[in-house]
């Protein structure tokens, strides 16, 4: 064979080859990878190093649970703060709202984000996130302090600075944070969300700081009337608030005494201050606006605002 000759056919394949998928050849799938935290013996005496939306696994109860993780770089010695974000009903799939910015502000702030993904196949009495806002509904409530406890074996995080965030479903999850894990999380900020109007638990029993942010057009999660859970499709929800009550609601656990309201025909940002254990309860309401997570609020970008409303507060118990 002529070496011209086998120089063609090298060069036929190389042109082939990305063809390949056109002509009916099934290109291997891709696996995702599920990662385990190593533990270490005092993750406090090194740093960490950069991980990025990397699906990691732990064990909940005897079951796997998954979720995704990115880690800032630190040296040895920097306390994390972690971030628990909840995404929406039918969004464990999706990207979280805004997370590369979510990711780079990590970096930057030095903080944990953790993108806690919900369980398949859940009955119809519940959503993707268990709402019952009572001390007996803890499937996601010990998923949450799994993540934590988890975490804490291979880096550094602050004990005092947990937090979490979440969208619609999400954000209606937070506030079974808030009124169950308030020994362990010092503040939640959400947006598209609200909760029982008689929730079955809700004592504090640590500090808590409560952001809320929401479009008063929303058609979803309604702003100005309580409302029962999907006409009876969820059993055991109950009544949920109207927004406005929600946060008055909050004042009132958290003994705020002190309040201001900031309005114009864009906004209206309530601030209830001088509250049990020196915390705030926000809240933006966006007059405009319907269920879609805002890019920004009020010029600030939304990831922005809720990093800097969180990193205000950390938890001591009383």
């Amino acid at each position: 064979m002529s070496k011209q000759f086998l120089t063609f056919q090298v060069l036929l394949l190389m042109l082939l080859s990305p063809l390949s998928g056109c002509f009916g050849t099934d290109m291997p799938e891709q696996v995702e990878m599920i990662e385990e935290i190593d533990a270490l013996e005092n993750p406090c005496a090194q740093g960490s190093q950069s991980v990025t939306q990397s699906t990691t696994s732990v064990m909940v109860n005897g079951q796997e649970r998954l979720f995704r993780l990115s880690v800032p770089s630190s040296d040895a010695g920097v306390k994390l703060a972690l971030i628990i974000a909840f995404h929406g009903g039918d969004g464990s799939g999706e990207d979280f709202q805004q997370q590369n910015e979510f990711d780079q502000l990590a970096e930057q702030e030095k903080f944990i984000m953790a993108y806690a993904i919900a369980e398949e196949d859940r009955t119809a009495n519940e959503g993707e996130w268990f709402l019952n806002t009572a001390a007996t509904s803890r499937e996601d409530n010990d998923f949450s302090e799994a993540i934590v406890d988890e975490l804490s074996t291979a880096y550094c995080i602050d004990q005092d600075r947990l937090y979490a965030i979440g969208y619609s479903l999400g954000s209606m999850f937070t506030y079974e944070i808030a009124c169950q894990l308030n020994h362990r999380f010092a503040a939640v900020a959400s947006f598209a969300g609200t909760m029982p109007v008689e929730p079955e638990t809700c004592e504090l029993e640590g500090n808590m700081a409560v952001m809320h942010i929401h479009g008063k057009l929303d058609y979803i999660i309604d702003y100005d009337d309580d409302w029962d859970w999907k006409d009876g499709e969820h059993e055991g929800v109950g009544t949920m608030s109207s927004v406005p009550g929600m946060i008055d609601s909050w004042a009132a656990r958290a003994n705020c005494a002190s309040s201001d309201v900031d309005a114009d025909f864009l906004l209206e940002h309530i601030t209830h201050s001088e509250c049990v254990g020196d915390t705030r309860i926000e809240h933006y309401g966006i007059e405009l606006h319907e269920h879609t997570w805002p890019d920004d609020v009020d010029g600030t970008a939304t990831y922005q605002l809720i990093w800097n409303f969180l990193s205000d507060f950390t938890n001591q118990e009383f």
